[in-house]
């Protein structure tokens, strides 16, 4: 995954996987980011990304929040228990008086481990933690429902968000793959982090669009938009909100960057010379 800003970073990320029944999500993974001077190529920094993605993602999640659900957001809602989970309850509770998560999962030993997780991070013990209730209890008292799966089909009835409700989708990224249903996609308005990237692989996008349960005038915009004040954010109390994210390449990069600038100011890492051995 590679990209380019202008005269500041040029960098690559890579990510693989491979089943293992010994890792902690049933897979091992790697994921590195090189990064390089665009003007002269030189080699700025290797950095090791698995914590930066998990960081990174769940950041962009709570951008979106702050910008678009309600300020008064309280009971946070999250499908999902893997890697990401964590940062994401922390990151979206850190922007809203979130006091109430809910924990929806179809692993039983994820939740629990979750749950635990939770528990004993300090900043987080005002949080009431829900990991053994059904799904159409939870959403139904959702101020804010995230899903960060990768379910092919929706994961919560949507006849039961209530109006008013914002909703970030980060699971599924592939065309034929979607985490919300036709029923509150009708009913919801939406932003995306990318154009280019939702109108090619974000099927909570393209299936409800290619069937007619949502109109093009239904799509707000980018979020950056939001963030730059170039377009609305949420505009009526009752709007449900929905922020599609499929993770952007320039997000890596700015982040990489930076905390290679901070390395450099705290003489941290290691050393290497690629030219010379």
């Amino acid at each position: 995954m590679p990209g380019l800003i202008g005269h500041q970073v040029l960098g690559v990320k890579l990510v693989a996987s491979v089943a293992s029944d010994a890792a902690p999500w049933g897979k091992a993974t790697t994921c590195m980011m090189m990064l390089w001077d665009p003007d002269t190529l030189t080699a700025r920094g290797l950095i090791s990304s698995e914590l930066l993605n998990e960081h990174r993602t769940a950041a962009g999640f709570a951008a979106a929040t702050r910008a678009l659900a309600r300020e008064d957001s309280k009971v946070l809602v999250v499908f999902g228990a893997g890697k990401l989970a964590l940062a994401t309850i922390r990151y979206i509770a850190h922007i809203r008086p979130v006091d109430r998560v809910f924990l929806i999962s179809r692993g039983a030993g994820r939740l629990s481990q979750l749950r635990e997780r939770i528990r004993r991070e300090p900043d987080l013990q005002r949080l009431d933690i829900c990991a053994d209730t059904p799904a159409e209890v939870a959403v139904p008292q959702a101020d804010i429902i995230t899903t960060i799966t990768t379910s092919n089909t929706p994961v919560f009835d949507g006849s039961l968000v209530r109006p008013g409700t914002h909703i970030n989708l980060g699971g599924s990224n592939r065309a034929e793959q979607r985490e919300m249903d036709d029923t509150v996609a009708a009913r919801a308005l939406f932003w995306l982090d990318s154009h280019c990237g939702c109108r090619e692989r974000a099927g909570d996008i393209l299936i409800p669009l290619a069937s007619g349960a949502i109109k093009e005038s239904q799509i707000v915009g980018e979020i950056g938009e939001v963030l730059l004040n170039r377009v609305p954010g949420r505009r009526h109390r009752d709007d449900i909100t929905t922020f599609k994210s499929l993770g952007l390449a320039s997000q890596d990069l700015v982040l990489g960057a930076k905390l290679l600038d901070l390395a450099d100011a705290a003489d941290a890492g290691t050393c290497m010379d690629m030219v010379n051995g």
